[in-house]
């Protein structure tokens, strides 16, 4: 029950834009790593330990809450993109096949 209280605390009004800032900061990062290696479990894997660095960077402390949240941000970017990516190809399909 300790946790939950203290994660409470954790939470007030002025934390509120620290952690979207860090939920944005780890998204944008884990982003760019799955561009560079195209590889969708290394991207969601690596979304954790990045919050977990720079929460501590800035927080002195961070909580398990949020690095899940934070891979959950970064599964829906990733289901994003990867939504995207198939509709581009599906519509490129749809081009050759009314051309041809």
């Amino acid at each position: 029950m300790s946790y939950i209280n203290e994660f409470q605390n954790y939470l007030d009004f002025n934390s509120l834009g620290l952690i979207l800032e860090l939920l944005l900061v780890t998204s944008c990062i884990s982003t760019i790593i799955f561009f560079l290696t195209k590889n969708q479990y290394v991207s969601y894997l690596s979304s954790a330990p990045i919050l977990y660095v720079i929460s501590l960077l800035q927080h002195f402390s961070t909580h398990l809450f949020l690095l899940v949240l934070a891979m959950s941000v970064q599964a829906i970017v990733i289901v994003a993109i990867q939504h995207q990516s198939k509709k581009k190809k599906i519509q490129k399909v749809q081009e050759k096949t009314v051309t041809n």
